[in-house]
């Protein structure tokens, strides 16, 4: 659904501060989503979709061809067989990918992994939920890695990968690179990029935030500048009448399709 210019003018008694509307309307023409996983959380503002047929496509065929390599090593290859690799496989990663849902909050980027099963799909292996918020003034850093190369030398990579990096990322003393965050296999990365940088800047002070040299992002205030809490808010009303809008698309298109079935 394409979201209409007028649904995006500030309601009456607001103002723009700096020329950064354009990263706040390009984000929130996208506030459409397939992911119902948060349905009902007052709390969320939008949420950004896994591609997990590409994901799960790609993850499968690395792990077919590490297994395919195990059988090299007899070591490699009896531990393979014993953990039923070949025979769960591709369950395995269906588990591990469909367990993803993220969102923005007001208060931040929200990560769930939800409860899942593992090794061979009895209830005593399953995986409890895990949730990690990482709130928006702690954000130093948000950057997307475009896939290029291949891995193994004969798998295309194809999943992007956005880092979130606050104060205590960087290089850990084993000389490997620690994110907060590691968000492989996103539908639209860069639309997850620019609304994260301008909900952080609606955390902050408006105007001075709009001067900063991170990436732009527009701030919304109301004329006497006092409320930093306007965005998120816009936002919510946003994603509101889009669903309303969507439902009520449908419904004609339902109506339709019953009056052609009569004629």
């Amino acid at each position: 659904m394409t979201l209409e210019p007028e649904h995006l003018i500030p309601p009456k008694g607001y103002k723009t501060t700096f020329p950064i509307q354009e990263a706040i309307d390009e984000a929130s023409k996208k506030l459409s989503w397939d992911d119902n996983f948060f349905v009902g959380d007052e709390d969320v503002i939008a949420v950004f979709d896994y591609d997990y047929a590409l994901i799960e496509e790609f993850d499968t065929s690395v792990r077919w061809l590490s297994c395919c390599l195990s059988f090299i090593f007899p070591p490699a290859a009896a531990c393979s067989l014993i953990c039923l690799e070949p025979c769960f496989l591709k369950k395995r990663v269906q588990w591990d990918v469909y367990s993803k849902h993220l969102c923005i909050t007001r208060d931040g980027i929200r990560f769930v992994r939800d409860k899942r099963p593992t090794c061979c799909g009895l209830s005593f292996t399953d995986a409890g939920k895990e949730s990690k918020t990482v709130p928006f003034d702690k954000i130093t850093d948000c950057d997307i890695k475009e896939p290029a190369g291949s891995t193994c030398l004969c798998i295309e990579n194809v999943l992007s990968t956005v880092n979130v990096d606050t104060a205590s990322s960087g290089a850990t003393s084993d000389g490997v690179t620690r994110h907060e965050l590691t968000l492989r296999g996103l539908k639209d990365p860069h639309g997850f990029k620019k609304l994260v940088w301008a909900m952080k800047r609606s955390a902050g002070n408006p105007a001075g935030a709009a001067l900063q040299s991170a990436p732009r992002a527009e701030t919304m205030v109301r004329g006497d500048g006092a409320d930093a809490e306007t965005v998120p808010l816009i936002l919510k009303e946003i994603r509101d009448e889009l669903r309303e809008q969507t439902k009520l698309l449908k419904e004609r298109a339902a109506e339709k399709g019953s009056n052609a079935t009569l004629l």
